[in-house]
């Protein structure tokens, strides 16, 4: 199973993952796992399919080799169309670091993935094509890769904001029923309530009839 770091992923760090693939302790888990760089397979200037800045061709030149693993620093590629479109219609299995990541040092971010390989490894093996998972920024155990979903961001958001105000709205509209149903079934105060009413408000001293 080919696996690519992408370009946000530091060169180094890919380095450091190809020399632990030798090791047996890494391989008992590993088998059959190879770890590439997303460089090897980005077009080059003059290159039919070069278009700077745009993850999409390297991502089709990977599948095309027989890639089927991901590992991506930058989240971006999911608010990105066509390159979230590219991952999805090459049936990728695409795993993503949170966004703070980005911002830790080197061998931080390198104890991270080694921690989490396990999992992540053990993942892939059942991980469907066309799936997107997320690497926590946590150092437990017994953690699990988070499944995300695949639709676009934006429409997720809009559609998030929607079911908000709906909910507002149906909170309401239930208050308000309640409060229409209470006020409707409250007894209306009868000829007998109101006298009593007055008869208690009469001064005591008035009871002799004088």
């Amino acid at each position: 199973m080919k696996i690519a770091f992408d370009e946000n992923i530091p060169i180094a760090m890919v380095k450091v993952f190809k020399a632990f693939a030798g090791e047996k302790q890494f391989q008992k888990i590993s088998t059959n796992l190879s770890i590439e760089s997303a460089k090897d397979y980005t077009p080059k200037p003059g290159d039919a399919d070069y278009m700077p800045g745009n993850d999409a061709p390297w991502i089709c030149r990977f599948a095309a080799a027989g890639g089927k693993v991901v590992i991506s620093g930058n989240t971006d590629m999911m608010w990105k169309p066509h390159e979230r479109l590219a991952l999805l219609e090459q049936g990728l299995i695409v795993v993503f670091f949170e966004d703070r990541w980005n911002n830790w040092k080197f061998f931080t971010k390198c104890a991270l993935l080694l921690f989490w390989w396990p999992i992540l490894v053990a993942r892939l093996r059942t991980a469907k094509p066309k799936t997107f998972w997320r690497i926590l920024s946590v150092w437990d155990e017994k953690a699990k890769l988070r499944e995300l979903s695949t639709d676009d961001p934006r429409m997720l958001q809009i559609q998030k904001r929607q079911n908000a105000k709906r909910e507002k709205k149906n909170t309401i509209r239930a208050e308000m029923e309640r409060r229409s149903k209470i006020f409707a079934t409250a007894s209306a105060p009868t000829c007998h309530d109101l006298m009593e009413v007055r008869s208690n408000k009469r001064n005591p001293n008035d009871d002799d009839g004088k």
